[in-house]
C-alpha cells in the first residue's frame, strides 16, 4: 500500500513540497507514458524483453508492506512458498495507509446478510462472484487472526454505518485492544518477522515482467537507485494502494478535485500503471473515501491536518454562503460526495472546493482545532505540536483572524457583504432554535457572536481512493474482455471490491481477506521453469 514513482519523504518524516512536487512530476510523466484515462491493452510488442538474468528469484513477489501484503505473504509463506516484499518507502515509514489507520475491522454474522449487505454498498458496481468471495472470506477472518494471536475486542462503532442498507443488522466492528496505534498492524507485522519473510525497502516497483506466453514472470524494481529484477516463479501480488498523491490522475478519475489525503504520500497510482501496461481493465476509480474537513499547509503540504469544530462555527462556499448542514455525518465518504465535490457549470468551477469553516473567538479558545493522537500520517510523523489556544496557528497563517466578519471577509477574497449576511442568516436560525435552510440539528445551533472571527481552508479529507485494476473473485487481475492475466493478483485499495459506499473498518478487513484469497490462489500455480 506504501509504493510510488519517487521518494516523497525527508528525514524528518514531513513531506517537504518540494520533494512532493518532483515525486508528483514524475508521476504525471509515467501516467502519460502509460496511459491513466482508460483500460490499456499492451501488445506483444510492447512487452518488455524476459531478462537474462535475474537478481533474485523467488515464488511470489508482494509489492507493498499494508495489511493486503502483510497477509499475502503470511499465507504464502505458510502454504511453502518463498516470498519477498518489495516496499517503496524507508522502513520507519511501511505499513502505508493500513498501519496509520483505525486499525479496526469488521466481519458480518451470517453469509446471506453479509451478501445482501455488501451489494448495497457497492451499488451494483461490484459483480456478485467478486461480493459472494469477500463474504465468505471475511466470514473467516477472525478465525485466522485468532490462529495468529490477534485476538478480538469488540469496537461497536460503525455498527452498522447505514443501517439503512438491506442485511445491515449482519455488521459486527472489532479492534485489538483498541483503535489507531498500529494494534492491529504491529502483531501482523510481527508475524512476518517471525516468519523471516525477507522485506526489501526504498525499492519501488516499477514494471512488471511477462513472458513471450503473457504470464506475468517477475518484477522489475529499484534497489539502491539501480535496476533490479526479481523472477516470481509463482506470480506477483500487487498491493500497493492507490492514487491519492497523483494529482493528475485525480483530475481524470475523481468527480472533484483536488482532494488531499492523510494517508501515505507513497500512493501515486504505480500499481494502476504497471497493471494498465499489462492489460489490466480498471474499475471504482470514481470513488474516492473522503470526509469533511482539513487544512493543507506549506509545512506538511500535500499531507491534510485533519481539523475538527463544533459550537459557533459555520461553512460557506468560496462566495460567502452555506451550503449543507455542518453537523452532517460524513459516514466515510457521504457529505463529501453530496455536497463538497459540486461542479457548477455556470461559472465554470467547484465552488467548494475549497470551502471555509467560519468560527468565533469561543471556538478559538476552547481548544486546539486539531487531535495529535495517532492516526493518519500527520499524527504519525509529523511531529507538530498544535498550541492549545490556537495561537501559533494563527500566526502561521494556517488560521486566518479578521477583527470583524467584513474584516474577515476581505482576507478571504470574498464580498463581505455576502458573508455578513450569511453570518446574520445563520444568527436568525440560532434565535429560533431552527435552520430552515439545511436542517442542522437543534441542539448544534450556536450563533457566531464573540470577535474575532476566523476561518480556515477546508479540503475534503480522502482516507484512500478505492479505484484500480479490476480483479475476479480469485482476485486475479483480468483484463477488459474478463480474462485474468496469468499470474498477476491484486490485494487491498488496488482496485478494491469496495464500489461506491463504505462501512468504517471495511478496507482493513477486505486487505486481510483478499491477500489471503490472492496467496492461496496462486500458490496453487504450477511454478515457471
Amino acid at each position: 500500500m506504501t509504493r510510488g514513482t519517487a521518494t516523497v519523504t525527508n528525514h524528518a518524516g514531513r513531506v517537504g513540497r518540494r520533494e512532493f512536487l518532483k515525486g508528483s512530476a514524475a508521476a504525471g510523466a509515467a501516467a502519460a507514458a502509460g496511459g491513466v484515462a482508460g483500460s490499456v491493452v499492451q501488445t506483444s510488442a510492447q512487452a518488455p524483453a524476459v531478462p537474462a538474468r535475474w537478481d533474485k528469484v523467488v515464488d511470489v513477489v508482494v509489492v507493498g508492506t499494508g495489511h493486503a501484503g502483510l497477509a499475502a505473504a503470511i499465507t504464502a509463506t505458510d502454504a511453502g512458498a518463498k516470498v519477498v516484499i518489495l516496499e517503496k518507502m524507508k522502513k520507519e515509514f511501511e505499513g502505508g495507509n493500513s498501519k496509520i489507520s483505525g486499525n479496526m475491522w469488521w466481519t458480518p454474522t451470517n453469509l446471506p446478510e453479509a451478501i445482501q449487505y455488501i451489494e448495497a454498498l457497492s451499488f451494483g458496481l461490484t459483480d456478485k462472484e467478486c461480493v459472494k468471495a469477500l463474504a465468505e472470506e471475511m466470514m473467516q477472518l477472525n478465525g485466522w487472526l485468532e490462529k495468529l494471536g490477534i485476538k478480538r475486542a469488540p469496537l461497536g462503532i460503525f455498527q452498522p454505518e447505514h443501517p439503512e442498507l438491506p442485511g445491515s443488522a449482519c455488521v459486527r466492528t472489532w479492534s485489538n485492544g483498541g483503535s489507531s496505534d498500529g494494534r492491529l498492524y504491529i502483531p501482523l507485522r510481527e508475524q512476518v518477522a517471525q516468519r523471516k519473510i525477507e522485506v526489501m525497502y526504498e525499492a519501488p516497483a516499477r514494471e512488471l515482467v511477462q513472458t513471450p506466453t503473457r504470464e506475468v514472470a517477475g518484477v522489475r524494481a529499484d534497489v539502491g537507485g539501480k535496476p533490479y529484477v526479481i523472477k516470481a516463479r509463482k506470480g506477483v501480488v500487487l498491493c500497493c494502494g492507490g492514487f491519492e498523491f497523483d494529482f493528475e490522475m485525480q483530475k481524470q478519475f475523481l468527480p472533484g478535485w483536488p482532494i488531499y489525503c492523510q494517508g501515505t504520500p507513497g500512493n501515486t497510482g504505480d500499481g494502476i500503471r504497471m497493471a494498465q501496461e499489462v492489460g489490466a481493465a480498471l474499475w471504482h476509480m470514481n470513488n474516492p473515501l473522503a470526509g469533511l474537513g482539513g487544512i493543507v499547509v506549506p509545512e506538511f503540504d500535500p499531507v491534510v491536518i485533519p481539523i475538527n469544530l463544533s459550537g459557533a462555527y459555520i461553512r460557506v462556499d468560496k462566495a460567502g454562503k452555506r451550503f449543507m448542514a455542518e453537523t452532517r455525518p460524513s459516514r466515510h465518504g457521504f457529505g463529501v460526495k453530496e455536497f463538497v465535490l459540486h461542479f457548477d457549470g455556470v461559472t465554470g468551477e467547484f465552488p467548494r472546493l475549497p470551502c471555509y469553516a467560519v468560527f468565533d473567538e469561543t471556538v478559538r479558545t476552547r481548544g486546539p482545532l486539531t487531535s495529535m493522537r495517532k492516526f493518519g500520517w500527520f499524527g504519525w510523523y509529523s511531529g507538530y505540536e498544535w498550541s492549545a489556544d490556537n495561537s501559533k496557528e494563527i500566526e502561521k497563517g494556517w488560521i486566518v483572524r479578521g477583527e470583524n466578519v467584513a474584516d474577515l471577509a476581505s482576507k478571504l477574497g470574498m464580498k463581505p457583504a455576502d458573508l455578513q449576511a450569511t453570518v446574520s442568516g445563520y444568527y436568525e436560525n440560532c434565535k429560533k432554535k431552527v435552520d430552515p435552510d439545511f436542517g442542522r440539528a437543534t441542539n448544534s445551533l450556536v450563533a457566531l457572536e464573540k470577535p474575532p472571527f476566523y476561518a480556515v481552508k477546508l479540503f475534503p479529507i480522502m482516507y484512500n481512493t478505492q479505484g484500480g485494476p479490476r480483479r475476479n473473485g480469485k482476485c486475479q487481475v483480468v483484463k477488459p474482455n474478463g480474462q485474468p492475466i496469468p499470474r498477476l493478483y491484486s490485494a487491498g485499495e488496488l482496485g478494491s471490491f469496495w464500489g461506491w459506499m463504505y462501512n468504517g473498518g471495511g478496507n482493513n478487513a477486505e486487505c486481510l481477506c483478499t491477500g489471503q484469497i490472492a496467496a492461496r490462489n496462486l500458490v496453487a500455480m504450477k511454478p515457471l521453469a
